[in-house]
């Protein structure tokens, strides 16, 4: 979401960018419902091809995550790849094109328009800045565990989900997918990178002989200037408090079947986009649920409000 209260959704079914406007209306900003590519142009010129992660910073860019690279995209919708090359994986930091990444999920931009990826198969945080020099700032490379540590020390599962606060500090979603012996599928934990690189896990355990996990596949996370944390997962969206308690804020509900987006206003109200059902949803502090845009289990490309 932007300052001005526009809401963008990485539409990854149709290769797209789409923006809804606060007041309700639907648009394409970039790409074509239908066509796939790698493309870097103005509006219905660009394409996408595999869509993920997208943030918005403070001067109303727009940064999604693209077929292992970062995309960006003007408020009026000229896009240009900031960093990484289409299809090409890797680890490598360095400028723009350069730089690779290894199928990256989450996304999020600070005030000084520097972002942060998510380097989900390289168990990696990585930091772009405004002029696409692509640095690692948490995570070992070839190490994939919860070692809580110094940056350069510290490592992931597969970071998923990341966002920031205000005060600089980051929540990635680091969650564990592909089997391992002794280690169950699909926990996920909430770690959180502090702004002197210190990274330590806040929540979330394995399930298994250990108990249910308190964060199960969960993938999309949201940060607020409170210091609260929500993580949407399925169909319910958990709240998780500066001291670490955690509650349900929204669902179980019949109205969601699989949250992977998530985005907060200035006012505390919720987003969510539901990859199933096709819909953007918004969610109040009080956990009330309202249908923002799309029609559930009803998949399209149609622009209206």
């Amino acid at each position: 979401m932007d300052a001005s209260g526009n809401l963008y959704v990485a539409d990854s079914g149709n290769n797209t960018i789409r923006k809804i406007a606060a007041s309700g209306t639907v648009s394409t900003l970039a790409g074509v419902a239908g066509a796939s590519g790698s493309n870097d142009g103005a509006g219905p010129a660009a394409r996408f091809s595999f869509l993920k992660g997208i943030a918005v910073d403070a001067s109303g860019n727009i940064y999604a995550i693209d077929n292992s690279t970062v995309r960006k995209i003007t408020p009026s919708g000229v896009v240009t790849t900031l960093a990484g090359a289409p299809g090409v994986l890797g680890d490598t930091d360095g400028p723009g094109a350069t730089a690779r990444f290894r199928r990256p999920w989450g996304i999020a931009a600070d005030a000084g328009g520097n972002v942060y990826v998510a380097d989900t198969e390289n168990a990696l945080i990585r930091k772009v800045t405004p002029a696409g020099t692509v640095s690692t700032i948490a995570g070992t490379r070839g190490m994939r565990r919860t070692a809580s540590d110094a940056a350069t020390s510290a490592s992931f599962f597969g970071p998923m989900g990341i966002a920031i606060n205000a005060a600089g500090t980051l929540y990635v979603t680091d969650w564990y997918g592909p089997p391992a012996p002794n280690i169950p599928e699909g926990s996920t934990f909430i770690r959180r990178i502090d702004t002197d690189g210190t990274v330590s896990t806040v929540a979330g355990s394995f399930n298994g002989e250990t108990g249910p996990a308190a964060f199960m596949d969960s993938f999309a996370i949201a940060a607020d200037a409170g210091g609260n944390v929500y993580v949407a997962a399925l169909n319910v969206v958990r709240k998780l408090s500066p001291t670490g308690a955690i509650s349900p804020l929204a669902g179980p509900s019949s109205q969601f079947q699989s949250l992977e987006g998530i985005s907060i206003d200035a006012a505390g109200n919720l987003y969510v986009t539901d990859v199933s059902n096709h819909t953007v949803s918004r969610i109040m502090q009080n956990g009330g649920i309202t249908l923002l845009a799309g029609k559930s289990d009803e998949a399209g490309s149609t622009d209206v409000p």
